[in-house]
């Protein structure tokens, strides 16, 4: 793993081995604070700038070979990434995919204006895919607990967008946000290919001159209150409980602590949560344990019956207390290493899973390297994961089920 251009102000460009692959992959985003009056427009701008002169698009990919490309938001932790991708067979030159890596980026500025009939329409679009996520009861659970444990912080900002803002929306102001995005906006280019290469993908720095002006506010730190119960109605049948605990992550240990304390607490099969809880009491369909990307966060969702959120909630912070009290056994401890070591050390067979990687590194400011990373992995005791545990604090109890059992929890 190289970077390029390390003090560049506004572009940073990064270089990934990617000699064993058989395409290159070219990959920029804007890194955006997440902010609720721009989260929409960013999420809203992706969809308008792929739909922007499609056609054109679409034959230009067709004639790099069948060229793979996409416009995307990406949410991470407290930023949103408008995510421009490109994947072409090593047989295209590397210049004619960065020239149409520009066009995706910068080709829509020419106009001077997007046509308000297709903003109209690709806001009606994003209404319904936002929509939509509410017949995914597992994803809008995700949302919501999100939403409600980081609430009153960036990281409980959709990254999607919210339908309620999409209707103050229009061309105009769009295309002058883009515009500005585009001025202002720090920037960041992965490179998943031959070395040989470097050279031609660095002239996009020069599409980006200037000062980043878009500026990250800091991370707002919230009052440690006691936990909130949350409960919401939706049409379905079984229910959804969900848990969000503030938890520490600021650095590259507290990371790998959380990580372990996560795949022991409820992130695989031989987990305590699965164990004890699906498997020995069949108190739920199913249960696990996660962590955001870049978040101080922890959560644990669960498919349940509703007459079962009071009891599923007790044994779930029970089975945190008893990691925390009886302590982690070695052979847990090495079986958890073991799997998180592999996860991380098959980053290097694919490009997308190497750039998500080191975006993330690049994005917190740590040494763009899987081997530091995995040392941590390697040297972590269990009384480093305990200090961690110790530390996590629940905030919030949500719970999504049926009209009927609107009551079932309380």
């Amino acid at each position: 793993m190289a970077a390029l251009e390390k003090y560049l102000p506004r572009c940073r460009i990064f270089l990934l081995d990617g000699e064993k692959f058989r395409t290159n992959l070219f990959v920029f985003f804007f890194d955006l604070p997440l902010r609720r009056e721009t989260a929409t427009k960013t999420a809203l701008l992706a969809e308008v700038l792929k739909r922007d002169h499609w056609q054109e698009k679409a034959i230009r990919g067709e004639e790099l070979y069948g060229a793979l490309w996409d416009i995307s938001v990406v949410k991470k932790g407290d930023r949103q990434l408008l995510l421009f991708s490109l994947e072409t067979l090593k047989t295209v030159d590397t210049e004619d995919a960065v020239a149409f890596l520009k066009e995706m980026l910068l080709g829509s500025l020419r106009e001077g204006d997007f046509s308000e009939k297709m903003v109209e329409r690709q806001k009606e679009i994003l209404w319904r895919k936002l929509k939509s996520l509410q017949d995914d009861k597992k994803a809008f659970a995700r949302k919501r607990i999100a939403e409600e444990t980081a609430e009153g912080t960036a990281y409980g900002i959709s990254g999607g967008g919210y339908e309620a803002e999409l209707e103050e929306i229009n061309a105009k102001g769009l295309f002058l946000f883009y515009r500005d995005l585009v001025e202002q906006a720090e920037g960041k280019f992965f490179f998943c290919g031959d070395r040989a290469e470097k050279k031609k993908v660095l002239s996009l720095r020069q599409e980006f001159p200037g000062k980043v002006l878009w500026k990250k506010k800091e991370s707002e730190k919230q009052t440690k209150n006691g936990p909130r119960f949350l409960q919401e109605s939706a049409e379905m049948e079984q229910a959804r409980l969900a848990m969000g605990f503030s938890a520490r992550g600021e650095s590259i240990h507290r990371q790998a602590a959380l990580l372990l304390f996560n795949h022991l607490l409820g992130g695989s099969p031989d987990s305590l949560l699965f164990q004890q809880i699906r498997e020995e009491k069949g108190l739920c369909y199913d249960v696990k344990s996660y962590l955001e990307p870049m978040s101080p966060y922890l959560y644990v969702q669960a498919g349940i019956r509703a007459e079962d959120g009071k009891e599923m909630g007790k044994l779930v912070l029970k089975c945190v207390e008893q990691i925390k009290k009886e302590g982690i056994p070695e052979e847990k401890l090495q079986q958890a290493k073991e799997a998180m070591l592999r996860n991380y050390s098959g980053l290097s067979d694919s490009p997308w899973a190497m750039v998500d990687f080191f975006a993330e590194q690049a994005l917190q400011g740590s040494p763009l390297t899987t081997e530091r990373f995995l040392r941590q992995i390697e040297k972590m005791e269990a009384e480093d994961i305990l200090r961690e545990a110790n530390h996590l604090e629940l905030r919030v109890v949500y719970l999504l089920s049926g009209k009927e059992e609107k009551d079932g929890a309380e």
